[in-house]
């Protein structure tokens, strides 16, 4: 196989990966999540599969603009609490988190709840 480099996101002709993962594996997902998700995703994996039930995400501030580049290091501190603390809902999860970041703001849009989380300097 010849050496190749597909950059994340590129187009193959009239191939569109986001829509063909969307079409095959939404209903699956659906059937297999259940009803408390917290979504850990990267905002580009979002296209891939759209959440049907209310959930949680999360958004990373530091001195109040968007952390992009460590945003991963940073959910992956969410995950870690999460694994050790083990919360049964929402409620426990959000003051549990409080304990390791600062909860700045909560957006609603739809389904979707996003925590704004300031990251301490």
């Amino acid at each position: 196989i010849p050496e190749y480099k597909l950059k994340q996101g590129v187009k193959m002709g009239n191939l569109n990966i986001e829509k063909t993962y969307k079409n095959l594996f939404s209903a699956s997902l659906d059937k297999y999540l259940g009803e408390y998700i917290i979504d850990l995703r990267a905002g580009f994996y979002e296209k891939f599969y759209t959440i049907s039930v209310p959930h949680v995400a999360f958004k990373f501030l530091k001195n109040g603009k968007v952390v992009s580049h460590y945003a991963k290091a940073y959910r992956g501190k969410i995950l870690q609490h999460i694994a050790q603390t083990k919360p049964q809902n929402y409620e426990v999860l959000k003051s549990s988190v409080s304990s390791i970041l600062t909860l700045k703001d909560i957006e609603n849009k739809k389904l979707k709840e996003t925590w704004v989380l300031e990251i301490e300097s």
